[in-house]
Protein backbone atom coordinates (compact mmCIF):
# COMPACT_ATOMS: atom_id res chain seq x y z
CA UNK A 1 0.00 0.00 0.00
CA UNK A 2 2.99 2.66 0.80
CA UNK A 3 4.21 1.52 -2.38
CA UNK A 4 1.10 2.63 -4.53
CA UNK A 5 1.01 5.82 -2.63
CA UNK A 6 4.36 6.73 -3.50
CA UNK A 7 4.05 6.16 -7.09
CA UNK A 8 1.12 8.09 -6.65
CA UNK A 9 2.66 10.61 -5.08
CA UNK A 10 6.18 11.02 -7.51
CA UNK A 11 3.93 10.84 -10.80
CA UNK A 12 1.41 13.30 -9.26
CA UNK A 13 3.91 15.80 -8.72
CA UNK A 14 5.95 14.87 -11.76
CA UNK A 15 2.81 15.66 -14.15
CA UNK A 16 2.31 18.89 -12.27
CA UNK A 17 5.63 20.29 -12.69
CA UNK A 18 5.55 18.90 -16.54
CA UNK A 19 1.67 21.14 -17.24
CA UNK A 20 3.40 23.92 -15.31
CA UNK A 21 6.31 23.79 -17.88
CA UNK A 22 4.05 23.36 -20.99
CA UNK A 23 1.61 26.37 -19.78
CA UNK A 24 -1.77 27.38 -18.83
CA UNK A 25 -4.15 26.05 -21.77
CA UNK A 26 -7.53 24.99 -22.46
CA UNK A 27 -8.25 21.60 -24.42
CA UNK A 28 -10.17 23.98 -26.83
CA UNK A 29 -7.18 26.43 -27.30
CA UNK A 30 -4.50 23.29 -27.69
CA UNK A 31 -2.36 22.94 -31.11
CA UNK A 32 -2.69 19.64 -32.53
CA UNK A 33 0.45 18.13 -31.08
CA UNK A 34 -0.17 19.56 -27.80
CA UNK A 35 -3.65 17.32 -27.23
CA UNK A 36 -1.62 14.80 -28.80
CA UNK A 37 0.88 14.87 -26.26
CA UNK A 38 -1.79 15.36 -23.62
CA UNK A 39 -3.38 12.45 -24.67
CA UNK A 40 0.17 10.53 -24.04
CA UNK A 41 1.21 11.71 -20.85
CA UNK A 42 -1.73 10.74 -19.50
CA UNK A 43 -1.88 7.41 -20.50
CA UNK A 44 1.85 6.65 -20.15
CA UNK A 45 1.31 8.29 -16.28
CA UNK A 46 -1.50 5.61 -15.66
CA UNK A 47 0.55 2.50 -16.45
CA UNK A 48 3.17 2.48 -12.68
CA UNK A 49 -0.26 3.24 -11.21
CA UNK A 50 -2.49 0.41 -12.29
CA UNK A 51 0.48 -1.86 -12.54
CA UNK A 52 2.98 -2.30 -9.28
CA UNK A 53 5.29 -4.94 -11.33
CA UNK A 54 5.96 -1.68 -14.14
CA UNK A 55 9.13 0.08 -12.90
CA UNK A 56 8.54 4.22 -12.49
CA UNK A 57 11.51 4.79 -15.35
CA UNK A 58 8.84 3.26 -17.60
CA UNK A 59 7.21 5.96 -16.77
CA UNK A 60 9.25 9.35 -16.26
CA UNK A 61 11.50 8.27 -19.14
CA UNK A 62 8.88 8.45 -22.06
CA UNK A 63 7.22 11.80 -19.98
CA UNK A 64 10.14 13.73 -19.89
CA UNK A 65 11.16 12.87 -23.60
CA UNK A 66 7.47 13.79 -24.78
CA UNK A 67 8.15 16.68 -23.39
CA UNK A 68 11.34 17.61 -24.82
CA UNK A 69 10.20 17.12 -28.12
CA UNK A 70 6.94 19.02 -27.51
CA UNK A 71 9.31 22.18 -26.80
CA UNK A 72 11.84 21.01 -29.77
CA UNK A 73 8.61 21.04 -32.22
CA UNK A 74 6.93 24.27 -30.82
CA UNK A 75 9.89 25.67 -31.46
CA UNK A 76 10.84 24.50 -34.44
CA UNK A 77 7.95 26.75 -36.76
CA UNK A 78 9.55 29.78 -35.42
CA UNK A 79 13.16 29.19 -37.53
CA UNK A 80 12.46 26.96 -40.49
CA UNK A 81 8.92 28.08 -42.90
CA UNK A 82 7.93 24.42 -44.18
CA UNK A 83 7.87 23.08 -40.96
CA UNK A 84 5.42 25.41 -39.69
CA UNK A 85 3.27 24.36 -43.21
CA UNK A 86 3.62 20.99 -41.64
CA UNK A 87 2.82 21.47 -37.98
CA UNK A 88 0.42 24.28 -37.82
CA UNK A 89 -2.66 25.19 -40.12
CA UNK A 90 -2.96 28.67 -40.85
CA UNK A 91 -6.20 30.68 -39.90
CA UNK A 92 -9.05 30.08 -42.54
CA UNK A 93 -11.44 32.90 -43.02
CA UNK A 94 -14.91 31.46 -42.99
CA UNK A 95 -16.48 35.16 -43.39
CA UNK A 96 -14.90 37.39 -45.26
CA UNK A 97 -16.36 41.24 -46.31
CA UNK A 98 -19.24 40.15 -44.76
CA UNK A 99 -19.67 36.96 -47.46
CA UNK A 100 -19.63 33.30 -46.26
CA UNK A 101 -17.43 31.05 -47.83
CA UNK A 102 -19.10 28.11 -48.40
CA UNK A 103 -15.71 26.60 -50.20
CA UNK A 104 -13.73 27.10 -46.63
CA UNK A 105 -16.37 25.79 -44.90
CA UNK A 106 -16.56 22.72 -46.23
CA UNK A 107 -12.69 22.26 -46.48
CA UNK A 108 -12.59 22.92 -43.00
CA UNK A 109 -15.59 20.54 -42.43
CA UNK A 110 -17.91 23.22 -40.94
CA UNK A 111 -22.02 23.10 -41.19
CA UNK A 112 -23.96 26.34 -41.28
CA UNK A 113 -25.74 25.08 -38.18
CA UNK A 114 -21.95 25.09 -36.70
CA UNK A 115 -21.45 28.34 -37.62
CA UNK A 116 -24.88 29.98 -36.55
CA UNK A 117 -23.87 27.81 -32.94
CA UNK A 118 -20.73 29.97 -32.77
CA UNK A 119 -22.62 33.04 -33.52
CA UNK A 120 -25.33 32.99 -31.23
CA UNK A 121 -22.76 31.74 -28.51
CA UNK A 122 -20.53 34.94 -29.41
CA UNK A 123 -23.75 37.01 -28.41
CA UNK A 124 -24.43 37.43 -32.10
CA UNK A 125 -28.13 36.08 -34.01
CA UNK A 126 -26.84 36.64 -37.57
CA UNK A 127 -23.87 36.38 -39.75
CA UNK A 128 -24.73 39.31 -41.47
CA UNK A 129 -23.81 41.25 -38.29
CA UNK A 130 -20.10 39.92 -38.78
CA UNK A 131 -17.55 41.63 -41.38
CA UNK A 132 -15.05 38.87 -40.54
CA UNK A 133 -15.09 35.51 -38.93
CA UNK A 134 -11.50 33.60 -38.92
CA UNK A 135 -11.39 29.58 -37.45
CA UNK A 136 -7.94 29.91 -35.81
CA UNK A 137 -5.23 27.29 -35.57
CA UNK A 138 -6.65 26.44 -31.92
CA UNK A 139 -9.46 25.52 -33.18
CA UNK A 140 -11.66 28.60 -32.44
CA UNK A 141 -13.84 31.15 -34.52
CA UNK A 142 -12.86 34.64 -33.88
CA UNK A 143 -15.43 37.20 -34.83
CA UNK A 144 -15.31 40.90 -36.61
CA UNK A 145 -18.92 42.48 -36.57
CA UNK A 146 -19.62 44.74 -39.06
CA UNK A 147 -19.20 48.51 -37.42
CA UNK A 148 -22.78 49.13 -36.86
CA UNK A 149 -22.88 46.04 -34.73
CA UNK A 150 -20.20 46.97 -32.75
CA UNK A 151 -21.19 47.80 -29.00
CA UNK A 152 -20.46 51.35 -27.67
CA UNK A 153 -17.46 51.31 -25.40
CA UNK A 154 -16.85 54.19 -22.91
CA UNK A 155 -14.80 56.61 -25.44
CA UNK A 156 -17.80 56.14 -27.73
CA UNK A 157 -19.72 58.35 -25.12
CA UNK A 158 -16.65 60.42 -24.31
CA UNK A 159 -15.66 61.31 -27.70
CA UNK A 160 -18.68 60.61 -30.11
CA UNK A 161 -17.84 61.34 -33.76
CA UNK A 162 -17.41 59.76 -37.15
CA UNK A 163 -15.06 56.61 -36.97
CA UNK A 164 -12.98 55.35 -39.84
CA UNK A 165 -14.71 51.83 -41.01
CA UNK A 166 -12.28 48.94 -39.32
CA UNK A 167 -11.33 46.22 -41.38
CA UNK A 168 -9.10 43.01 -40.85
CA UNK A 169 -5.28 43.08 -41.28
CA UNK A 170 -4.18 40.32 -43.37
CA UNK A 171 -0.25 39.63 -42.01
CA UNK A 172 1.39 38.73 -45.40
CA UNK A 173 4.78 38.47 -43.78
CA UNK A 174 5.67 37.12 -40.56
CA UNK A 175 8.99 36.80 -39.14
CA UNK A 176 10.41 37.18 -42.13
CA UNK A 177 8.36 34.76 -44.05
CA UNK A 178 5.98 35.39 -46.70
CA UNK A 179 2.20 34.19 -45.99
CA UNK A 180 1.01 32.77 -49.20
CA UNK A 181 -2.37 32.39 -47.90
CA UNK A 182 -2.31 35.76 -46.85
CA UNK A 183 -1.66 37.24 -49.51
CA UNK A 184 -4.51 35.39 -51.40
CA UNK A 185 -7.15 36.43 -48.60
CA UNK A 186 -5.88 40.33 -49.07
CA UNK A 187 -5.94 39.76 -52.94
CA UNK A 188 -2.54 40.64 -53.52
CA UNK A 189 0.25 39.47 -55.04
CA UNK A 190 4.04 38.91 -54.26
CA UNK A 191 4.65 41.72 -57.56
CA UNK A 192 2.37 44.38 -54.95
CA UNK A 193 4.29 43.38 -51.94
CA UNK A 194 7.58 44.09 -52.71
CA UNK A 195 6.35 47.16 -54.05
CA UNK A 196 5.15 48.12 -50.67
CA UNK A 197 8.05 47.24 -49.11
CA UNK A 198 10.28 49.29 -51.49
CA UNK A 199 7.96 52.18 -50.99
CA UNK A 200 8.79 51.73 -46.96
CA UNK A 201 12.29 51.67 -48.20
CA UNK A 202 12.33 48.15 -47.20
CA UNK A 203 14.73 46.31 -49.07
CA UNK A 204 14.37 42.67 -48.01
CA UNK A 205 11.84 40.25 -46.83
CA UNK A 206 14.32 38.90 -44.36
CA UNK A 207 14.28 42.37 -42.48
CA UNK A 208 10.55 42.43 -41.58
CA UNK A 209 9.50 41.15 -38.49
CA UNK A 210 5.17 41.54 -39.36
CA UNK A 211 3.83 43.46 -42.43
CA UNK A 212 -0.11 43.75 -42.59
CA UNK A 213 -2.60 44.83 -45.04
CA UNK A 214 -6.13 45.69 -44.80
CA UNK A 215 -8.87 46.21 -46.68
CA UNK A 216 -8.51 49.62 -47.08
CA UNK A 217 -5.40 49.38 -48.37
CA UNK A 218 -3.26 50.73 -45.39
CA UNK A 219 -0.51 48.58 -44.85
CA UNK A 220 2.04 48.65 -41.82
CA UNK A 221 5.47 47.28 -41.40
CA UNK A 222 7.53 46.52 -38.50
CA UNK A 223 10.97 45.20 -39.05
CA UNK A 224 13.03 43.09 -37.06
CA UNK A 225 15.34 46.10 -35.93
CA UNK A 226 12.18 47.93 -34.20
CA UNK A 227 11.17 45.25 -32.08
CA UNK A 228 15.07 43.96 -31.11
CA UNK A 229 14.31 40.41 -33.28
Amino acid sequence: MAAVFLRTLIIYVLLIAVMRFLGKRQIGEMQISELVTTFLLSDLAAQPLVGASVPMSYAIVPIITLVCLEVFFSFLPTKIGFMKKLLDSPPSIIIGKGKIDRREMMRMRMSMEDLICELQLAGYTSPAEIDYAVLEPNGKLAFFPADEEKPLTKGDFCNIRAAEPKSLAHPVIIDGKIMEYALRDAAKDKKWLFSALKKAHVNDVGEVFLMTVDDAEKTEIITKKECGA
